[in-house]
């Protein structure tokens, strides 16, 4: 078993099982599948967000295997990306719990809790409308440089995000946003 809490988390569930803590938070649901849950929890009005996986099952495994992909087997995963994005500058999540218990893989329990990056909106959310109001080229062309950049260092850094689309880049906007001083942070790292 792997267990590492940092604050709210470590005071809030001192002699508690952690697993059974976690599976017993409440929010907003933002994905709710068989074997995996995310939602958005706020731990004394701040706000987290929180995935638990439940383990994929040996059909899932070998589904993924068979089709030359690596399977998500936890929240190892993102744990481990999380870290290394933070140790070469790549904006990101601050993860601030993490849990594992299982020695089956394909049935591991898990989880990984990372504070809600806010205020902030996705690329994806910036872009919708740029058919019937385009950007200026200057902003469009820092946004393009500025993604290349961080997919860059994150493929320097050996972390391969499996789900690589433009909703997964948020934009800061707790001060304007130009193109000359704008803030990006790669999430969902699974």
């Amino acid at each position: 078993m792997k267990l590492i809490l940092a604050e709210p988390f470590k005071s809030l569930w001192a002699g508690r099982d952690a697993f059974e803590a976690v599976e017993a938070l409440e929010g907003q649901v933002y994905r709710e599948l068989e074997n995996r849950r995310t939602l958005r929890t706020e731990v004394n009005g701040r706000g987290y967000f929180v995935k638990i996986h439940r383990g994929i099952g040996w059909g899932e495994v070998a589904k993924n295997l068979l089709t030359a992909k690596l399977p998500v087997l936890g929240a190892g995963q993102e744990w481990d990306a999380v870290n290394r994005l933070h140790e070469v500058g790549v904006p990101t999540m601050t993860a601030v719990a993490y849990g594992e218990r299982g020695n089956n893989p394909a049935m591991q329990h898990s989880f990984i809790i990372t504070e809600e990056l806010a205020p902030t909106e996705s690329l994806e959310d910036v872009s919708l409308n740029w058919r019937n109001e385009p950007p200026e080229p200057r902003m469009k062309r820092a946004y393009i440089a500025e993604v290349a950049r961080l997919v860059g260092m994150m493929h320097r850094a050996g972390v391969n995000h499996r789900d690589c689309y433009i909703c997964h880049f948020l934009l800061h906007t707790d001060t304007p946003v130009t193109p000359d001083d704008f803030r990006l942070s790669v999430i969902d790292l699974h």
